[in-house]
């Protein structure tokens, strides 16, 4: 190398090379033809070659950088021509990556097995690489959002994370978020997501306890219904045997009993259950005695124990099968996951910020649920324990439990905007399915795990030893089974209004930044009606070749995820792969009044059930993206809700946690409506207060100075409000 007029360091030519070692003492480091063959062999033809596609790359402004063993992003970048500039990290930071990788996070990504081995026998590209090593970098694929700092990138720059998606893609942020999916859509988060609690959180640790107790009470019914289904079968079949035989019929075993007031304390605390959620008990006072004291859940739930989980038989139990089956019908038509549970109320135990089925754990007696919680104080306190609803009854493919990788990609939260892949891949278990053991092995089916098992000898030969299916395989067995027609109309669509659901809580919380997307990893389980349940969202989902599956599949989703995000920029018409738009928001624009002057504000207003029903349908990618919706100008629409003050779901149980989600300028918005709605018009117009607030006071004062208003939105009470919400009209004030 030397230094050039302009002070850049520019390459010798092969003449001036040859001169300078003629007059230059013999290196013997040199004379190691194991260093010889490596060194680059400086062919005039290809420098020209390479200083040419640089150029024309720096002019394209198509240089990228690739953080990560991803070759097929790497290859499909530069068939696009391309030119990647090289990151570089001392072993020390790749250590201290390593560790944090470890130590948090929502990332499924794998790098062990990936395998980078990049193909550049003439070195072309590393030469060019070089070339480019002081351009400003226009494409970034990493596969930790942290690895870049978002806040330093040029608006121009394209980056494939957005900043804090751990709203929905940790358990415990997931878990909180759905919560509030009434303010934004009509469907219930129960349908499709399993109860959720974070047991750090005192009130969500008595509300986990609640739910176990109940649930231990329709767990009861279930296991008697059930048993006198098995004992009338085999009654049945002993019969016909004792009369071909001649034999006389066995006599029962002897086992524990339990009284039958067991049966009788379940059905008086599920009525009760009922009551509630028909509102039947508002006129019960504060003083009055719940069905049962804390002394007689304790005795409840050791009989329990005894009778799901010991085997104890229940006396005159059959009296009470009839009065079982009915209340288990009256909490079907209520209650969207009684199907899901079975009769032993397994949860599963989960740190919140974790992937790849690290530190996951079943356990189904609620002293040890607690106590398996409390034994890590420090996960406690920083609210990264949840403890989930264990699916007990999933559908199961030879005996084997499964679950389904569905990746889906965000290409802007403002207006959100949603792809759905056409392909996915089933992942099985290495053991038969049982409940007679708690182990991750049977429960678990994340490739990180069951990779280092081997598979039982019991199970099917119809499970392939990768442990993985195509979708098109699943397909096949359904058809095998007459069900062909449900992927279509209850698997697939199921999936990707869950989706939809899940990032439209989570839509507020997120950082929008033009130029960025994110490819994310959905688990569902798939229930014995084929229904669809969203386990977990994952970052960075893993694109491992570990498999012939993923080595199909995950080659496909990142070429397809290119085309999205490069291709249709310079032609909308772009094949865009098994890339189909399920969702993308109508952006609206409203005048209104705040603070004392106009302002003008874009609202964002979700499509309809009936939009993203019809985007999913086969046609023209342009046809697609002009589809609108219509909406009442006279009615807008906010995060709140209908201008009624009533939310988009108004059977939802609770509406205080939604208080804690709000984004500011929402909230704003609202209040400012109203505010002016108070002043100028004389239609009585309402406004949240909470119990033990000075309505009057604040009232005037909101009217005197629309920012005295404003500034209550900023208040701690407003976002921490935990009471029933009463509604005051102003216009008596």
């Amino acid at each position: 190398m030397e230094a050039s007029d302009s002070g850049q360091a520019v390459i010798l030519s092969e003449e001036k090379l040859q001169d300078a070692s003629e007059h230059r003492a013999p290196c013997p480091y040199l004379k190691s033809p194991t260093v010889r063959a490596a060194l680059p062999d400086l062919d005039p033809d290809r420098l020209k070659t390479a200083k040419t596609l640089v150029n024309k790359a720096i002019k394209m402004h198509k240089i990228f950088s690739v953080q990560g063993p991803y070759p097929v992003i790497r290859a499909a970048m530069r068939a696009r021509g391309w030119i990647e500039q090289r990151m570089h990290c001392s072993k020390q930071q790749n250590h201290q990556s390593s560790e944090s990788r470890t130590s948090s996070n929502d990332a499924d990504d794998d790098n062990s097995e990936d395998g980078d081995r990049e193909q550049d026998p003439d070195r072309l590209h590393s030469l060019m690489s070089r070339l480019v090593r002081n351009e400003m970098v226009y494409f970034y694929w990493t596969n930790r959002r942290d690895v870049i700092n978002s806040n330093s990138l040029q608006k121009e720059q394209i980056i494939n994370h957005f900043a804090k998606a751990g709203s929905f893609t940790t358990k415990v942020g997931l878990c909180v978020n759905l919560r509030n999916l009434h303010w934004f859509d009509t469907a219930d988060a129960d349908t499709f997501f399993p109860r959720c609690y974070r047991l750090s959180a005192q009130d969500e640790r008595h509300a986990f306890i609640e739910d176990y107790r109940r649930t231990a009470c329709t767990s009861l019914l279930k296991y008697v219904v059930e048993r006198d289904q098995k004992i009338q079968g085999k009654e049945i079949s002993h019969i016909l045997q004792d009369v071909q035989w001649h034999r006389k019929p066995n006599k029962p075993r002897c086992k524990p009993l339990v009284s039958s007031g067991i049966i009788t304390s379940a059905l008086k605390v599920c009525q009760e259950y009922l009551e509630s959620l028909e509102h039947r008990d508002i006129d019960k006072t504060p003083e009055a005695p719940h069905t049962l004291t804390q002394e007689q859940w304790a005795e409840f739930i050791n009989s329990y124990y005894l009778v799901a989980h010991g085997g104890a038989h229940i006396e005159r139990s059959e009296h009470l099968v009839s009065s079982c089956k009915a209340m288990l019908q009256r909490l079907e038509k209520v209650s969207p996951q009684l199907g899901i549970d079975g009769a032993q109320n397994i949860w599963i135990i989960k740190p919140g910020a974790m992937s790849r089925g690290r530190g996951i754990k079943c356990a189904k007696r609620l002293d040890h649920i607690l106590r398996l919680v409390d034994t890590d104080p420090a996960l406690t306190k920083e609210s990264k324990w949840v403890v989930q609803k264990y699916i007990e009854k999933p559908l199961l493919i030879h005996g084997t439990k499964f679950d389904v990788r569905q990746w889906f990609l965000v290409t802007d939260w403002n207006p959100l905007t949603v792809w759905f892949y056409k392909k996915c891949y089933l992942r099985f278990s290495t053991q038969l399915y049982s409940l007679d053991t708690l182990d991750s092995s049977v429960h678990l089916c994340n490739n990180s795990i069951q990779k280092h098992l081997r598979p039982s000898q019991q199970r099917h030969c119809g499970i392939p030893a990768d442990n993985m299916w195509l979708d098109d395989q699943f397909k096949a067995f359904l058809a095998s089974q007459g069900k062909e027609a449900l992927w279509e109309t209850v698997v697939v669509p199921g999936m990707k209004t869950t989706i939809i659901h899940a990032v439209q809580t989570a839509q507020d919380l997120m950082e929008s930044r033009k130029n960025t997307f994110e490819l994310y990893g959905a688990d569902f389980m798939l229930d014995l009606s084929l229904h669809p349940w969203l386990i977990e969202i994952n970052a960075s989902p893993t694109m491992a070749p570990s498999t012939s599956v993923t080595a199909q599949l995950c080659a496909a989703v990142q070429e397809d995820t290119l085309r999205v995000v490069l291709d249709r920029r310079v032609d909308r018409a772009a094949n865009t792969g098994d890339f189909q738009l399920i969702y993308r928001q109508v952006f609206l624009s409203v005048s209104f009044k705040a603070v004392g002057s106009s302002q003008r504000k874009g609202v964002y207003v979700g499509e309809s059930s009936a939009f993203a029903k019809d985007v999913s349908e086969e046609s023209g990618e342009q046809d697609q993206e002009q589809r609108s919706i219509a909406i009442c100008s006279s009615s807008p629409r906010t995060i709140f809700g209908e201008t009624s003050e009533k939310p988009h779901n108004a059977s939802a149980k609770d509406f205080s946690s939604c208080w804690e989600r709000l984004s500011f300028w929402a909230a704003v918005e609202e209040t400012c409506r109203r505010i002016k709605c108070s002043t100028t018009d004389s239609r009585e117009t309402t406004r949240f207060f909470a119990p033990g607030d000075d309505c009057t006071q604040t009232a005037q004062e909101s009217r005197q100075q629309p920012q005295i208003g404003l500034k209550y939105l900023q208040t701690k009470e407003f976002y921490t409000r935990k009471k029933k919400i009463k509604k005051f009209p102003l216009s008596e004030i």
